[in-house]
């Protein structure tokens, strides 16, 4: 799976545009009431709205080789997030054989920088934000009443099927590929790498390429 395109709303535009422009130092065009983010191979795209202060998950994908380059990098820029859970700034995530760090940008939404061990992805220049490869993982919320039915229908429409590193869980569903993620949840689950902070539906779009074919995944808050 691969995500081409990730449209997202947001109460900050100006504090993004500056944080990913200067921060994160990515190519951002600035447009009325829109900023365009193009992160490797995929476009993230913020549009302003009035709506409740929404936000989201999502992760890139970076050369195999230059984690803990990237780890440095971004330890210089940014607040990262420490995880309980591994006791560490780093999630060391063995079965998919992948590491991984997290962090907010202004608005909120749950940044991470992953390496996917598999992916024949390497690297010999120094880590810079050009090697930012794609918008590998995306986090979707659908409701938590009719949970597993949402999923299953997903599946049926988009012809999905789970990552085969990750068995599905009741409340957690890996979907697609080292190379794209989707990260289902239920609405009002705890996000990984905070302490409190819960999973809310928000409006959102998606193109991502599955069997070669382009695909439009729309959300919309409840």
């Amino acid at each position: 799976m691969r995500v081409k395109e990730l449209r997202l709303q947001t109460q900050h535009l100006s504090a993004l545009f500056n944080f990913y422009a200067d921060v994160l130092q990515l190519p951002v065009i600035n447009h009325a009431d829109t900023i365009s983010v193009t992160a490797g191979n995929s476009e993230i795209i913020f549009e302003e709205t009035n709506a409740a202060d929404p936000f989201y998950h999502f992760a890139f994908n970076i050369p195999s080789n230059k984690f803990e380059e990237a780890f440095q990098w971004a330890k210089n820029k940014v607040e990262l997030l420490w995880l309980d859970d591994y006791k560490s700034y780093i999630a060391d995530f063995i079965n998919w054989h992948a590491k991984s760090f997290y962090f907010l940008d202004p608005a909120g939404n749950i940044l991470e920088i992953i390496a996917r061990f598999d992916l024949n992805d390497l690297a010999d220049e120094p880590f810079s934000s050009k090697h930012i490869r794609n918008v590998s993982e995306t986090g979707l919320v659908l409701p938590a009443e009719n949970f597993e039915c949402e999923v299953n229908e997903l599946f049926e429409h988009y012809l999905l099927s789970y990552f085969d590193k990750q068995s599905p869980l009741p409340q957690f569903k890996a979907v697609g590929n080292d190379e794209g993620l989707f990260i289902i949840v239920p609405q009002n689950r705890v996000w990984f790498s905070t302490k409190n902070t819960r999973s809310e539906i928000f409006k959102m779009e998606i193109l991502f390429i599955e069997n070669n074919n382009l695909h439009e995944l729309k959300l919309q808050n409840v």
